[in-house]
């Protein structure tokens, strides 16, 4: 993909937009990163947004502007691949929509991206550094882990890299009122369940392989994923560790 900013002077119907989103902080990233969609061609802004200015078969759309709606396709799926020359984040690929909707409002779809091993923390986060490793010791890679309060909400969501090691962390969890009945009213920790889920049909893939990490978050009951967790205490300013196995 090239350029930056949308400096193209002929009219022209972006059919669809994305943009990526740091899963610990829900912010938009606006950074630099590499982004490529077979036969899409993409333009990016200086805030972040993504544009999809042609998309296979839909070319003469491109220059439509005032078209139907009974004439107008329904959106089709094409992916994307994004890396983070930084490497403050993960690679993954991901589905786009395109063409938009007719409705006059331009949306662009989110794309979460999880944070690397090495990423910068804050000093007042909640850190979950965690480990997940096959029964034979072997790290296992591109695996899902959710960090899970004791309500089942779900306080963080990252995956591993290529060795097995993830990093997840909560923003803004200070002193909490106690759920229990005794002792202490406020405390400083709350419990949580790191819990992974592992595709063994990712040790079948060829080095270098890029996962899609919504192919296990949309389907977390497939019974074909194997699953683990661990529990523990999750505070402000802290890190926990955790090291879990699965019968891969």
């Amino acid at each position: 993909m090239s350029g930056r900013g949308f400096s193209e002077s002929r009219d022209h119907r972006v059919l669809g937009g994305f943009i990526f989103i740091d899963a610990i902080t829900g912010a938009s990233i606006v950074d630099r990163l590499a982004v490529t969609g077979t036969n899409l061609r993409l333009r990016a802004s200086n805030n972040g947004v993504y544009a999809i200015f042609d998309a296979p078969g839909f070319s003469d759309l491109t220059t439509q502007f005032n078209p139907t709606a009974a004439g107008w396709p329904t959106a089709q799926s094409f992916e994307i691949t994004v890396q983070d020359p930084s490497r403050r984040y993960l690679a993954r690929r991901a589905q786009v929509q395109a063409p938009r909707s007719l409705d006059g409002v331009f949306t662009t779809q989110p794309i979460s991206l999880y944070a690397s091993p090495s990423a910068v923390l804050a000093p007042n986060w909640a850190v979950v550094r965690a480990s997940v490793k096959g029964s034979a010791g072997i790290g296992l890679p591109w695996a899902v882990l959710q960090v899970i309060r004791s309500d089942n909400s779900v306080a963080a969501t990252g995956i591993t890299d290529a060795r097995g090691e993830a990093l997840l962390a909560v923003t803004g969890l200070g002193v909490q009122i106690s759920a229990t009945a005794s002792g202490s009213v406020t405390e400083r920790t709350i419990p949580v369940t790191v819990q992974a889920w592992f595709d063994p049909s990712v040790l079948q893939q060829p080095s270098g392989w890029i996962p899609n990490p919504d192919s296990i978050l949309g389907n977390l009951s497939n019974v074909a994923l194997r699953t683990e967790k661990q529990n523990g205490a999750l505070g402000a300013g802290q890190t926990l560790f955790a090291a879990i196995v699965i019968s891969a």
